[in-house]
């Protein structure tokens, strides 16, 4: 594929689906635009030449092979890079090395410095802490030989601050399309993008009117958090509004079902439908046993006649 966009906006993958795992595998492309923007179980880019790549959190491995003059922003718990040349890795590394290279030359790594809607959300579902990133602890496999440049570089921090961060503007055409807009620059400018891991030198993301931390319930159970309105393009989770019932409507039609107690008629209900059908079989049992006819004195007397025989 050539010059082309692809797409997985928020709430088409992981945040969807989020027992399922899902993997996904892209390769063979030049001069592409490949935005994976949903919690992911695996993901491998393979012969890429370039383009611009970012994969939103995962919470396996992410594995980048055979890619050329590619930009690529990644958030893996863990990265590996193998046949890599001449790119520029923008990553998020929530644990020591967890970003590992090998047979590759003339990569640049630098932070993370993407910015888009439903990123925050996502994060706290990888459970991973904002506040840590190893992004410029990097491992070597194979490192360079004596005299042989190195395999990989960190970009200074100055380079870096330059274009601190880089917001997406997403509109989504379903689960697998849309268009992206991408604004880079030192501040934050565009309205709903979030990002909760700071930059390189510490500066946290703010758009529009404050900052994009928003609340967590889970970090505080007897709060509930806001609940979206009529018109909000994103779900409770974080994740895109695709369907065309607003997401107010469906969390009161969700509660209303999953609250609402049987009441004593109905068990009074239950109680009736289930003697109809015992009943029947009750009485079919008794008259081919012979328990029917069978009167309490003759049971007695019975009783007694065995008993006296046995003791003889």
């Amino acid at each position: 594929r050539r010059g082309e966009t692809y797409l997985k906006p928020p709430g088409s993958l992981g945040s969807r689906w989020p027992s399922l795992g899902i993997s996904l595998s892209i390769e063979c492309c030049e001069g592409c635009s490949i935005f994976i923007l949903d919690t992911t179980e695996q993901v491998q880019i393979a012969e890429c030449v370039d383009c611009r790549v970012v994969v939103g959190p995962c919470v396996g491995s992410v594995f980048l092979l055979d890619c050329s003059r590619c930009t690529i922003s990644v958030a893996a718990k863990q990265i590996r890079l193998r046949d890599m040349k001449d790119c520029e890795l923008r990553i998020f590394a929530p644990t020591h090395e967890c970003a590992v290279v090998e047979t590759s030359s003339g990569l640049a790594f630098r932070s993370w410095d993407v910015a888009y809607p439903g990123l925050t959300a996502q994060f706290a579902a990888a459970r991973w802490d904002p506040s840590v990133n190893y992004w410029n602890r990097i491992y070597d496999f194979s490192p360079a030989q004596d005299g042989a440049p190195p395999t990989f570089s960190i970009l200074p921090l100055e380079e870096q601050v330059s274009n601190r961060w880089c917001e997406l503007s997403i509109a989504p055409q379903g689960l697998c399309s849309g268009s992206v807009e991408e604004r880079c620059g030192s501040e934050a400018s565009v309205p709903g993008c979030e990002c909760p891991c700071a930059a390189a030198d510490g500066t946290s993301y703010c758009a529009g009117s404050g900052v994009v931390a928003k609340h967590n319930p889970r970090e505080d159970p007897t709060t509930e958090a806001p609940r979206p309105t009529v018109g909000d393009n994103l779900n409770v989770d974080g994740s895109f509004r695709l369907g065309a019932q607003p997401t107010a409507q469906i969390s009161s039609t969700t509660a209303s079902c999953g609250s609402s107690a049987p009441s004593a008629s109905l068990f009074a209900e239950w109680i009736s439908g289930f003697k109809r059908l015992v009943d029947p079989l009750l009485a079919s049992a008794k008259s081919i046993l012979g328990l029917g006819a069978t009167s309490p004195a003759a049971t007695t007397s019975s009783s007694t006649a065995s008993t006296t025989c046995i003791m003889q």
